[in-house]
């Protein structure tokens, strides 16, 4: 396909996935239908949903078998278009959870990032077939041994590892559904890499055993386990990961965008305060429910807009700023979900088909009440050389109200930084340009000059 709208899944063994209106459709099969019953109707099941841990579910009998239903995430996302802590709070939860389960007789038998989607901050488990029943007995040689465990190092751990010691980033994750293999790893890290602790357990030891052939081996070492002794083993496994995981975090670091509130020459602090005070009461007079925030920084008008009721999406391009938003988000409890990607290079439909995940901006058309682009038409312009009349075309299909614009003039001090000699083709770029543009997309509600030359418009759309 190549509209961006997933087909239905067709990899899990025991069912298979697709949208339908406002829920997301799980059709079992036949032959797992017995134990997935088992599953959702369990206490624990029950308890994840309360907590919020796990997507909720709705038992639907029909003639094709039995459906669950799962209330669709507004915007979902998915791991290359996550933070360092997004990823560590989805790695978190996934363990957390295998570890929890196995006090109920269940495991998980999946774990990968794929599974876990954000709503807000807060990270939830939505594959509910990814439990299994888990019952060591003494006969059962590998009851200790978790069998997801080299898929939770290949698509967890190492990216968060690679990003750490080699500066990949987890935007790679895209084109590696099926994460890393430690021996691609150990060819391009240095010989000190190799045998740091960081690498040496998960890249280095591993691709060593399998040049020798003892993989194999190793498998076959295993011993009789008491079930006490079984489920003590499995919990010091989750418990090592969870360490590991923490230690393959690449320091948070900051950018020139990270510090861009706090080192404005083009806004003394009076005028910030008008901006911000400005912003505020429009969000206060129309109580939007749902907002975008394009280009939202480390996110101070995500969180106003958070702060006056909304549910807000806050999309922001530079990795260290998306990090820093996101840690703010997880901290403040704001109902904030961060996505780190670029606007005008958005996330493609990938997989069988481009079917299996849909592009970013399908996932954002119309699911907002209110856009906000504060300082950041300009960039569009001068960065991506997009005109303003597509600019405006974009945003007409993301609000289904309004859109907060922040016009940044040609003699402003960012945008003179940013036209780099092009004079020719926007040295004579004015407001009436944005306000031609928007005639039969949008009209104006409201505009309040600033000090500093910048205009700041309210648009409904028409």
């Amino acid at each position: 396909m190549t509209t961006g709208t997933p087909t239905a899944t067709f990899r899990d063994p025991s069912g298979s996935l697709s949208l339908e209106d406002d829920f997301a459709v799980r059709t079992i099969h036949p032959a797992a239908r017995d134990q997935v019953m088992e599953f959702v109707t369990s206490q624990f099941c029950s308890k994840l949903q309360e907590r919020g841990d796990m997507v909720a579910i709705t038992l639907r009998n029909t003639p094709a078998g039995l459906q669950l239903l799962h209330p669709k995430v507004p915007v979902p996302t998915y791991p290359w278009e996550w933070t360092p802590s997004q990823w560590l709070a989805a790695a978190q939860l996934t363990l957390a959870l295998c570890a929890e389960a196995l006090n109920d007789g269940w495991v998980l038998k999946d774990a990968t990032p794929l599974n876990i989607l954000f709503v807000g901050s807060r990270p939830v488990l939505v594959d509910v077939l990814s439990f299994e029943p888990w019952n060591p007995t003494p006969k059962d040689h590998a009851s200790h041994i978790w069998m997801a465990y080299g898929q939770y190092v290949r698509t967890f751990l190492l990216p968060l590892l690679m990003n750490k010691l080699s500066g990949w980033p987890l935007e790679l994750s895209l084109f590696k559904r099926d994460g890393y293999e430690p021996a691609e790893l150990y060819k391009v890290l240095s010989w000190r890499q190799r045998l740091s602790r960081a690498a040496f357990w998960p890249v280095t030891l591993p691709t060593k055993l399998e040049g020798a052939g003892a993989v194999g081996a190793q498998r076959q070492k295993v011993q009789h386990h008491r079930p006490v002794v079984a489920i003590h083993l499995m919990k010091k496994t989750l418990a090592d990961l969870r360490m590991r995981t923490r230690r393959a975090m690449p320091e948070h670091t900051g950018s020139e965008w990270t510090n861009y509130a706090a080192t404005l020459q083009h806004y003394t602090a009076q005028e910030s305060q008008q901006k911000l005070d400005w912003v505020r009461k429009v969000l206060e007079d129309l109580r939007p429910e749902r907002v975008l925030d394009i280009g939202a920084n480390t996110g101070v008008f995500s969180a106003l807009a958070a702060e006056c009721g909304a549910r807000v999406v806050a999309l922001e391009r530079d990795a260290a700023a998306a990090e820093s938003l996101y840690r703010m988000s997880r901290k403040s409890r704001l109902s904030i979900q961060t996505i780190h990607a670029d606007l005008a290079r958005p996330t493609p439909a990938v997989g069988w088909e481009n079917g299996e995940t849909s592009t970013l901006l399908h996932r954002l058309e119309a699911q907002s009440d209110m856009v906000l682009m504060l300082a950041v038409i300009h960039h569009l312009i001068l960065m991506e050389q997009i005109p303003i009349g597509e600019i405006l075309d974009l945003v007409y299909r993301l609000t289904w109200r309004y859109v907060v614009v922040e016009w940044v003039p040609v003699s402003d001090p960012m945008f003179q930084s940013l036209m780099r000699g092009r004079d020719e083709l926007y040295g004579s770029l004015t407001e009436e340009d944005l306000l031609a543009a928007c005639v039969g997309r949008f009209h104006t509600l409201r505009r309040q000059p600033l000090e500093n030359g910048r205009v700041l418009f309210l648009f409904a759309k028409d």
